[in-house]
């Protein structure tokens, strides 16, 4: 039986460019939830200007982390399985070996990231995250003391931000889980271009056997 390895290499290709177009969008969502806390916590009344021990972002920095880690890793992988002077198509090996040196590490970071995520924003009411705290207060009304602020001085963009945040974070399993399917059909098609080259190799001591 002959198997063409070729589909297997571009559902390979498409599949680590989603992750990485994904990562990419988990990257500026959690950069953004970020810096709206960083500009509002000191002058925000609703960011507890003086509390700021009352929030823990150390989730946030950790998705931003994950998510820098897999878009390095996997654009490395792309630029070596797309640029044809690498030529790891007739490079079985070595083509496997970085197929799963560039998806093993950014998932297990991602499986750490989403794990540790889940403890911190299951950790209230003791400690809030950017993503429990928007989502716990953005359909609140201000109060009456409140009403003469600036706009930009009170929760009206909490809405998002905790949409952006909950992104950040399910965008991160759903990298993980489409790594780990990465990882998968890497060693499929490592197979079936070790089937192929044995098949190949068999048909060419047949013909030469022949002539």
């Amino acid at each position: 039986m002959k198997i063409n390895p070729a589909p297997f290499h571009l559902a390979q290709s498409v599949l680590n460019g989603l992750c990485t177009a994904l990562s990419i969008a988990v990257l500026g969502t959690s950069a953004h939830t970020l810096s709206v806390f960083h500009k509002n916590q000191s002058s925000n009344p609703w960011w507890l200007p003086l509390w700021p021990q009352h929030f823990d972002v150390h989730g946030t920095e950790a998705l931003i982390g994950s998510s820098t880690s897999t878009v390095l890793l996997l654009t490395v992988y792309l630029v070596a399985t797309l640029v044809p002077k690498f030529n790891l198509v007739n490079k079985p090996t070595l083509h496997g070996l970085i197929g799963l040196g560039t998806t093993i590490p950014p998932a297990i970071v991602a499986l750490i990231t989403v794990i540790y995520c889940h403890i911190l924003n299951n950790d209230t009411p003791e400690l809030d995250t950017i993503q429990t705290w928007t989502c716990k207060y953005k359909d609140s009304q201000p109060l009456q003391q409140d009403l003469a602020l600036p706009s930009n001085m009170g929760n009206s963009n909490f809405d998002k931000i905790c949409q952006e945040s909950k992104f950040a974070l399910y965008g991160t399993l759903t990298v993980l889980l489409l790594l780990c399917l990465s990882m998968a059909l890497t060693v499929v098609t490592w197979a079936a271009d070790k089937w192929a080259a044995r098949t190949s190799k068999k048909e060419a001591e047949m013909s030469s056997q022949q002539n």
